[in-house]
């Protein structure tokens, strides 16, 4: 989804360039630059996947909360490749998600196959041979 958002925002700027005084893009420069409201962002979000062909695999349009789950997954892609402990880091995620607490955060953190991928490869690595041992000892 990054990658259209980005080729949206470049063929944008084709359009018409940003000025250096241009409001960011998730400021309404109609109200003074202050943040649009929830309803009105997600409106906003709608029109641009909608302009730039933007669509999840069963032809919807994505929400605002699938923007949420995609930077939390991410986010805990990197912390595994990168080598982090990630369950040191899960506070961390969960503060900036606006979360009280990690539990409020699980929501977001579904076992799809890239994160079982990297997990279970970092698991292997670093708990396999015991397992393997304990098979090759008789132990079932």
């Amino acid at each position: 989804m990054a990658i259209e958002v980005e080729a949206f925002l470049k063929n944008h700027k084709a359009v018409r360039p940003r000025l250096p005084d241009d409001a960011p893009l998730f400021l309404n420069p109609r109200c003074g630059g202050q943040a649009y409201s929830g309803i009105q962002l997600s409106k906003n979000i709608h029109l641009l996947f909608k302009l730039a062909g933007i669509q999840k695999t069963d032809g919807r349009l994505p929400r605002i909360h699938d923007f949420r789950f995609s930077f939390a997954v991410n986010v805990l892609l990197r912390w595994y490749r990168i080598g982090f402990n990630v369950q040191a880091k899960l506070p961390l995620l969960a503060a900036y998600l606006g979360h009280v607490s990690v539990i409020s955060s699980y929501y977001y953190l579904r076992w799809i196959e890239p994160l079982a991928s990297v997990a279970s490869s970092r698991f292997a690595a670093r708990y396999g041979a015991l397992i393997q041992d304990g098979l090759e000892g008789g132990v079932p």
